[in-house]
């Protein structure tokens, strides 16, 4: 029998450019210096890919940001990552890349190439005055919607596969159904072609004033899903919709500075746990030995099934 591999999401900085009122991130000054400089990162994608991970998402914050002068550490690191390659899928490294086009241009683009396979990219509105209140046009972006369809189209230029991300919360569920054939439209007009579209319920971070801003019941997000699949039946892309019961049981979040972070069944978000630094195990079995991880919920939504 075959070894088992994995895929893995990977915060790989805390730092963005960007101020979203529904995400946290751990951005304080003394959990930014925790962060693992750029020998560490290639460092740490080595070693996952002898633990067996052959797919990792790489997130942030925003990913192009890393090192002092962005984003030359980000195209070193792409070029770290390029040498895991492989006609064998048994062997290849596969990259997803979320961003939010920080420092996106054609020689990023060009860099990525033949390494990164999926990008994804944030749009929870095409209205400016929303996309304000949530925090995503910001004076260097101020019109954070008509950049990133021009992010988009770049990346549809270069051969690379285009999936949308979107948070449903208490701001988006009501208005977004109604924009997100004209989103398609948009991206489609402008050479862009969508693969996947994940829309995440807002989940809790036990922040109890931006739960009470953002936080939406299960029932209402259903709503919202049956309003969606009913606007773009029949639309050429994949559609997943991903509650908090999905989240908190996928949740294996590899964080900036090399450790992971994990929920038990009982735990909220402040009390998720953390492994060591994930460079000082020996093998998957050795995590899972040394950490109460469900281990039949950490392989089913991260086992890869070839």
């Amino acid at each position: 029998m075959s070894e088992s591999q994995y895929k893995g999401y990977w915060m790989v900085t805390n730092r963005c450019n960007l101020r979203c009122h529904y995400c946290v991130l751990e951005n304080a000054h003394h959990q930014l210096k925790q962060e693992l400089d750029l020998e560490g990162k290639k460092e740490l994608v080595t070693h996952l890919y002898q633990l067996g991970f052959r797919r990792l998402t790489l997130s942030g914050g925003e990913v192009t940001l890393i090192g002092k002068s962005p984003p030359r550490d980000f195209l070193e690191l792409i070029r770290h990552i390029r040498t895991f390659r492989s006609s064998d899928p048994t062997k290849n490294l596969e990259i997803e890349l979320y961003t939010n086009g920080a420092f996106f241009d054609e020689k990023v683009a060009e860099a990525v190439k033949g390494v990164v396979d999926q990008i994804a990219v944030t749009i929870d509105s095409n209205e400016d005055n929303l996309l304000s209140e949530l925090g995503r046009n910001t004076r260097k972006f101020p019109h954070y919607y008509e950049h990133i369809l021009r992010v988009c189209q770049l990346i549809s230029q270069n051969g690379i596969e285009l999936k949308l991300h979107s948070v449903i919360g208490t701001k988006t569920h009501a208005s977004l159904p109604g924009q997100v054939a004209s989103i398609l439209d948009a991206l489609e007009d402008s050479g862009a072609r969508i693969g996947v579209w994940k829309f995440y319920q807002y989940m809790s971070y036990d922040v109890p004033e931006r739960d009470h801003v953002h936080a939406i019941p299960k029932e209402t997000y259903m709503q919202f899903k049956e309003k969606v699949q009913k606007e773009l039946q029949g639309r050429p892309l994949r559609l997943h919709f991903k509650d908090n019961e999905e989240m908190n049981d996928s949740l294996f979040n590899i964080l900036s500075y090399g450790n992971a972070q994990y929920m038990r069944k009982q735990d909220s978000w402040s009390t998720s746990q953390r492994t060591e630094d994930l460079r000082t195990y020996s093998s998957m079995g050795d995590l899972f030995a040394k950490h109460d991880i469900d281990e039949s919920l950490f392989r089913r939504f991260h086992e890869l099934k070839r």
